[in-house]
């Protein structure tokens, strides 16, 4: 006789939670980053014409911001380790409400400007970022690691995306730079509200990454089903720096960040002081931001079938291309497609930058390696808003910014081909 199969209900333990967890981070990035943080691309320049400080004067609070943001980032990933990732968020998202309202209502002088956004909203991000969420994603995905940080790290530019015509319309409508602080507020309480339903590890729901168990035939497959290196190994930070491969990756990051913090803190001005008016000049940021919104996922779902380096070597060579288009602006069309260019390598340098780290260090170092990497080149990239500002003070332009930058950018694509899987050194 033929037995009868049995049909039973899914247990709710094999519904993999990794998905949802992505989801509830994706709100927070959204909301914390892609709307907070990106506001201030369209109310910086409203601050600088309103109260009539000078440029460079004005971004020392940008690159104060980077600087501490920087300095944060490794207190965040031991926080991160020590406490985990949930509370992490909650603190630095409770920090970014403050810092909103306080920008909203107290921030009449350049110092108190300088203050708030430079050590007060650095705080905020650093501890309610990108350490805590990226750490988060790579403990619950590792075959679909890449996927997992692009679809999570699109949420920061569809938010910068919609951020600008919004807080464009919200100063406008509103009269004055201190409504769209105030409305960056309600963004920030909408971050903290998903926070309390974030799970830092699989095993606190007795799960694994990827939803696969240890010993399985699908765990057996688990390195080799993909021509992508990951290591089955843990590396310790002080190993990490002393492999070239390390100090590679900062440099291909530094390609696109640094002409970042010229576009966003000085993008606006450069193209107003070229006669496009400012909704034309928010629109190009606006298109920037969508392009790295949009770029992210398939660059992540490209980053685990494709060979990383061969990406980045891409996305660079694009993002040279695209800065010199914002630099001589031929015309609002080309420059609408320069944002969605450059956007689109900056967000997927973002997504394979992390993926690659994890996949080359691993995933339980990830937190610590990355806490290092980050800072190292938001050090070095916050001069840039600072530097730009005063030598457009000096030159009446931002043609050297320009050139500096190209080349830069140009020279980490180049990088982009030598970079390699790092190699462990015998120990004696």
């Amino acid at each position: 006789m033929t037995p009868i199969p049995v049909v039973s209900s899914v247990p709710a333990a094999a519904i993999f939670f990794g998905w949802k967890n992505l989801g509830l981070l994706f709100g927070v990035y959204l909301f914390a980053v892609g709307f907070v943080y990106y506001s201030f691309n369209v109310i910086f320049p409203e601050m600088v014409r309103e109260t009539g400080w000078k440029r460079g004067d004005a971004s020392w609070a940008q690159t104060l911001h980077g600087l501490l943001f920087a300095a944060f980032l490794p207190f965040a990933a031991l926080t991160t380790n020590r406490i985990g990732a949930r509370r992490t968020i909650a603190i630095g998202v409770s920090v970014l409400i403050a810092g909103c309202i306080l920008l909203g209502t107290v921030a009449q002088s350049i110092f108190a400007w300088t203050f708030l956004w430079g050590v007060v909203m650095a705080f905020g991000l650093a501890f309610g970022g990108v350490i805590p969420i990226q750490t988060t994603v790579a403990q619950w995905f590792s075959l679909r690691r890449a996927t997992a940080i692009g679809v999570v790290m699109s949420a920061a530019g569809l938010g910068g995306f919609l951020a600008q015509p919004l807080f464009t319309w919200v100063m406008q409508t509103f009269n004055g730079w201190q409504s769209g602080w105030l409305a960056a507020t309600g963004f920030a309480v909408l971050a903290i509200c998903l926070v309390g339903w974030v799970v830092n590890h699989p095993e606190d729901r007795g799960e694994h990454a990827d939803g696969i168990a240890p010993g399985t035939e699908a765990d057996a497959l688990r390195y080799g089903s993909r021509p992508i290196y990951r290591t089955q190994d843990t590396w310790t930070l002080a190993e990490a720096l002393r492999t070239p491969t390390l100090w590679l990756l900062i440099v291909l990051f530094l390609g696109t960040v640094m002409p970042l913090y010229l576009l966003l803190v000085h993008g606006v001005l450069h193209l107003t002081d070229l006669d496009y008016d400012r909704m034309q000049a928010a629109s190009v940021l606006s298109f920037m931001l969508a392009g790295s919104a949009c770029a992210r996922f398939p660059i992540g779902w490209l980053g685990d079938r494709l060979e990383p380096r061969l990406l980045l070597f891409g996305l660079l060579v694009v993002a040279a291309i695209a800065l010199g288009l914002v630099w001589k602006a031929p015309g609002l069309g080309w420059l609408l497609l320069a944002g969605v260019l450059f956007g689109a390598a900056y967000g997927g340098t973002l997504v394979l930058i992390p993926a690659v780290i994890a996949n080359y260090f691993g995933a339980a170092s990830f937190a610590s390696i990355n806490g290092f990497v980050f800072p190292v080149q938001l050090v070095i990239a916050s001069a840039v808003p600072v530097g730009a500002g005063y030598l457009a003070d000096l030159t009446g332009s931002y043609d050297a910014a320009f050139i500096g930058l190209t080349g830069f950018t140009i020279l980490a694509a180049a990088c982009a081909l030598t970079t390699r899987p790092p190699t462990r050194q015998a120990r004696t």
